[in-house]
């Protein structure tokens, strides 16, 4: 029933706007909504065009009980419409996430004026990680769209509508980029993970890396491996993961291929040494695996497959089987070696 609310309500929300002048527009690229003493603070990124016709972005404050007032508080001396059409991130900080993210959303599907397909991010560090993009006369939304365009970045990839059809299901849990701020540079290298709605953990750069994977979500990495004494990065450039629910049990089947970028101590040509790469590979799958049971934060969407099979079957995540096979393939037109694994 969430679900069929859920269209309804895009249906409702896609649908022709009333004309209006772009002159009495302001065209937002970015939003940051902060929750402070019981208060939600907006940070609205306005684009502008100057005279020599090029685009920049100015900032918009303002302070309410409730988001609504606060966005009415920015525009009272912009003396213009607020227009979220074109709008690339919605960066979210902490407090917002844990405390009022059902408000949000109900804010954002109400509003007819925000499309469904811009970035969401947490950022507790909202107004610097913006101005340190617009203090460079470049737009923040243009560039996070640049920064999520580029593959050899691993992240993660949120749209609001993937959040939404995921807030809405009781069976998978919430994954969110992380943006830090430290010594004016953004890093965009944690995410967090959800249990019913509430985070409970983080992911560093690697677990990122993993969850990318087991998802198909298409983006380059690296995955450094140490093998007692040997050490080796591989760089993958291919991958496929398929997870099937079979038995009681969900089988999950990873395809890895890409080249080995720098060795230490490790013999290419010797099966031994690629095999321990990969099972190394199959053993950080099953840590990671580990780690989200221990935070019963199923972002994999193992209790959706049950689900979606056996409605009858109890589908808590610590009580679902799981096993794990791996293919590792090393490609690398100096080697000529056959594929590891099992």
């Amino acid at each position: 029933m969430k679900k069929i609310i859920l269209i309804i309500l895009i249906l409702l929300t896609s649908g022709c706007y009333n004309y209006k002048e772009v002159d009495d527009l302001a065209l937002v690229s970015s939003l940051a909504i902060n929750y402070i003493d019981n208060n939600f603070e907006v940070i609205i990124e306005v684009e502008e065009n100057n005279k020599d016709d090029k685009y920049q972005s100015h900032l918009l404050k303002g302070i309410g009980s409730t988001i609504e007032s606060a966005m009415e508080n920015t525009s009272i001396s912009l003396n213009k419409e607020l227009y979220f059409i074109n709008l690339d991130a919605l960066l979210l900080s902490t407090d917002v996430v844990n405390e009022k993210l059902d408000q949000v959303l109900d804010f954002i599907i109400r509003d007819n004026n925000f499309s469904f397909d811009y970035n969401v991010i947490i950022c507790d560090k909202s107004q610097e990680v913006i101005e340190s993009i617009i203090n460079t006369d470049e737009i923040f939304g243009t560039y996070i769209q640049n920064v999520y365009e580029n593959t050899n970045n691993n992240l993660v990839n949120i749209k609001i509508y993937k959040l939404l059809d995921i807030f809405l299901n009781d069976y998978q849990d919430i994954i969110l980029p992380i943006f830090d701020f430290e010594e004016d540079l953004i890093l965009i290298n944690r995410a967090a993970i959800f249990s019913k709605n509430k985070i409970v953990n983080y992911l560093d750069s690697k677990e990122i890396a993993l969850y990318n994977i087991l998802n198909n979500n298409y983006m380059n990495y690296y995955l450094d491996f140490n093998l007692e004494n040997k050490k080796a990065t591989f760089k993958g450039n291919n991958y496929i993961t398929k997870s099937i629910y079979q038995n009681n049990t969900i089988n999950i089947f990873t395809r890895l291929e890409g080249s080995l970028v720098e060795t230490e101590n490790i013999d290419v040509k010797n099966k031994n040494d690629l095999d321990k790469i990969n099972n190394e590979f199959k053993k950080s799958i099953n840590n990671f695996i580990l780690k989200l049971y221990q935070n019963n934060s199923d972002i994999l969407g193992f209790k959706n497959k049950i689900h979606k099979k056996n409605k009858n079957i109890d589908s808590t995540l610590t009580n679902i089987k799981y096993n794990i096979n791996t293919k590792t393939i090393i490609d690398d037109d100096s080697l000529i070696l056959e594929s590891i694994g099992k």
